[in-house]
């Protein structure tokens, strides 16, 4: 059997962008809240100090501003990443299901559907596999049931 690659990464543009993009937003929202949190704690600590306290309070603004950014500038690549690698593996078994059916409509399959090894859906590929088999047995039998319902038709009208 011959490994299947997809070297294209975004096949289902729409569904991919849509999950990545909210990957990245509940990555944003997480580093945004730990900020607030880091810099509650810091404000409370400077109330406490016997001195400078005044200091570190207004450093707390450049401290939440560095972090902030060092978060989003870590985090918004690396979920980018994961999520499209996650995607990928839900994505392309979709739009493969997707170009098989249109193969099955057109009479045009070359054998069974495959998806790669660690790509999700496979039950579901099995399932389509043994769908189109049945079909596919199921061919002249349905061939013949149109032509014979066709010549009781013809026969009927002839009758009239």
């Amino acid at each position: 059997m011959s490994k299947i690659e997809r070297k294209k990464r975004l096949v289902k543009v729409g569904l991919q962008l849509k999950v990545i993009a909210t990957f990245i937003g509940i990555a944003t929202v997480a580093a945004l809240f730990q900020v607030v949190l880091l810099n509650r704690s810091l404000a409370e600590l400077a109330k406490k100090m016997p001195r400078d306290g005044d200091l570190l309070m207004s450093e707390l603004g450049s401290i939440a501003q560095t972090n902030v950014m060092l978060s989003l500038g870590f985090l918004i690549p690396f979920m980018l990443g994961v999520g499209l690698i996650m995607t990928h593996r839900i994505a392309g078994p979709i739009y493969r299901f997707e170009r098989f059916l249109e193969q099955v409509l057109n009479n045009d399959t070359n054998g069974p559907v495959r998806i790669r090894k660690g790509d999700e859906f496979q039950e579901l590929c099995d399932r389509i596999n043994d769908v189109v088999a049945v079909l596919e047995s199921r061919k002249p039998e349905t061939t013949e049931g149109i032509q014979a319902s066709e010549e009781q038709t013809s026969e009927e009208r002839d009758a009239a």
